[in-house]
């Protein structure tokens, strides 16, 4: 398996675009809001491509939260979630959680691992979870999957 870069998502998107997929993009005023919500002010390239194109609404995410209607309180509701359930681990200042689905789990990635970083999950509903778990090599791979 080839590793994926980030331009695999920009190549993914333009394909979905120039077939007109549903799909609403962000706006220069929006990504840098993105990027304010992280402590370091920057975001990996892939995230920033995909949010570019799709952050505020893609059809094959319907239903999970990701957009920027909500992307500011997502870390505060994975937290939450995680005090909710006793859960070992905490989330850090280095974790950025871009996706929730339903309130009841949660994706976040590192930021500093890199322009299409690895992807950890985290499921209430998955029985004596101790540590998060990595569901992903690369967040473009991650993103093109929920699309199949």
């Amino acid at each position: 398996m080839s590793s994926s870069n980030s331009s695999d998502i920009k190549g993914f998107l333009l394909t979905l675009e120039e077939n007109s997929y549903p799909m609403s993009a962000c706006n220069e005023d929006d990504i840098t809001k993105l990027k304010n919500l992280s402590p370091t002010q920057k975001l990996p390239l892939t995230y920033v491509e995909f949010m570019s194109k799709a952050g505020n609404g893609i059809h094959f995410l319907k239903g999970t939260h990701y957009t920027m209607k909500v992307i500011s309180e997502l870390k505060e509701w994975a937290v939450e979630l995680l005090d909710e359930n006793n859960f070992s681990r905490k989330l850090t200042n280095n974790q950025f959680v871009f996706m929730m689905h339903q309130g009841y789990m949660f994706w976040y990635f590192n930021l500093d691992e890199g322009d299409n970083p690895p992807v950890y999950h985290y499921d209430e509903c998955i029985d004596n979870l101790t540590e998060f778990r990595k569901v992903s090599d690369t967040l473009s791979e991650f993103l093109m999957s929920w699309y199949d």
